[in-house]
């Protein structure tokens, strides 16, 4: 039988921009997903670090706002979140 998505799942995207490029970065935003329960992937780009996240909409939420902190190593200037349902 096949399963169909969680209506309450979304796909988010949050792209930081700053000193964000800290090596410890990806492994402590990835554990801060984990603990809200989230699946995720963190891709370096030429000018900013990009979370994508699956997940419940309010534990997205709570994790871009984490995000938006960080860990000692990076300062955060910007952040972009945005979400759509999962298809």
């Amino acid at each position: 039988m096949p399963t169909h998505p969680d209506p309450s799942e979304c796909t988010a995207t949050i792209t930081l921009y700053g000193d964000v490029f800290a090596s410890d970065f990806p492994d402590w935003i990835l554990r801060h997903a984990k603990k809200l329960g989230l699946q995720g992937v963190v891709t370096p780009l030429n000018n900013c670090l990009q979370v994508t996240a699956i997940g419940p909409d309010i534990m997205l939420e709570a994790l871009a706002l984490g995000c938006s902190l960080g860990p000692a190593s990076v300062m955060v200037e910007k952040m972009e979140y945005s979400t759509s349902q999962v298809a």
